[in-house]
């Protein structure tokens, strides 16, 4: 009798831990799930404060494939000169930077460049702007997802465009230096509910202008071609990219009269020294995409690089 008895406690206490670990299994998805497990983890030190609930059940013998990445991440590795490259598999190295901060490895600049893209902008047809039925995430949809974790575009154009990157555990970039090409500022970037919008990734001809300007005719696929393109990417200072907006008034109100550039209805970032190939970067845009200017825009755009390659805007 008393080891029958034994062997009913046994069972009991066996059973009491499979409850006992099924309930703290639910915890744990319950703290992910709702941001508690952030908040946890970060005050007493323990644990990824970024985990998410499908890491509770990935497996652990190396980062997952996303299934939808591939041709996304084809596109980006194959459009000649962006520079683009997949962030690498965790644990192995980070590209060494090549010290030409806050600018793509290709990036274009100097007299011939700019009279490059003023004699490019004539074959760029003029039309009234047609913003009608705008929506971004609709149209143009998210960040498309990389080759690697959880990295999307968004890491992509991080990785090219700073410094002394580093990675975390999903491939996503978590630090770096950005020589800001609006403001002319060094910004360190730390990933972060709180610090990661100090850096953001502009649409250099933005997508309300793409839309505007002819990108409404387009499908869905190339849409998205475009809003993930690196050619139209560029890592910027936060506030000034909010401050930029749209980029362009289609209404030719002259919104950005007094940044006295000549160019009223364009705007153009603080950083003196980078107008000129800012303005010469919108043109190679409109070109390879086809997209148009309105009059007064391609008659800002053509005196102002005009005014570049005479020397007179730099």
């Amino acid at each position: 009798m008393a080891g029958r008895r034994g062997g009913g406690n046994g069972w009991h206490d066996l059973w009491s831990m499979i409850v006992a670990l099924i309930l703290l299994g639910v915890l744990m998805v319950g703290l992910v799930s709702s941001g508690g497990w952030r908040v946890l983890s970060g005050r007493l030190g323990i644990g990824n404060p970024d985990a998410h609930t499908s890491d509770l059940t990935k497996d652990r013998g190396g980062v997952e494939r996303n299934p939808d990445a591939r041709d996304v991440t084809k596109l980006l590795q194959g459009l000649k000169g962006s520079g683009a490259q997949a962030a690498p598999r965790p644990g192995t190295p980070a590209p060494v930077p090549d010290g030409n901060a806050g600018k793509a490895p290709d990036a274009k600049t100097g007299m011939a460049y700019w009279q490059a893209q003023l004699d490019a902008t004539g074959g760029i047809r003029t039309a009234k702007a047609n913003p009608g039925g705008y929506d971004r995430e609709s149209e143009f949809g998210g960040w498309a997802p990389a080759d690697c974790g959880k990295a999307t575009t968004r890491d992509l154009i991080l990785a090219r465009d700073l410094t002394d990157v580093s990675r975390d555990s999903s491939c996503r970039v978590a630090s770096g230096t950005l020589a800001d090409p609006y403001t002319g500022r060094g910004i360190a970037f730390r990933r972060g509910v709180k610090t990661s919008a100090a850096v953001q990734i502009d649409h250099v001809v933005s997508l309300y202008d793409a839309w505007a300007s002819g990108a409404r005719d387009w499908d869905q696929g190339k849409r998205v071609e475009y809003a993930n393109d690196p050619d139209v990417l560029l890592a910027s200072d936060g506030p000034a990219n909010m401050a930029k907006g749209s980029g362009i008034d289609v209404n030719g109100r002259s919104t950005w009269l007094t940044q006295h550039t000549g160019a009223p209805d364009i705007w153009m970032p603080d950083n003196k020294a980078y107008r000129c190939d800012y303005m010469a970067k919108r043109v190679g845009i409109k070109t390879k995409y086809g997209l148009t200017m309105t009059a007064r825009e391609k008659q800002q755009t053509i005196t102002y690089l005009a005014g570049c390659v005479a020397g007179k805007n730099r």
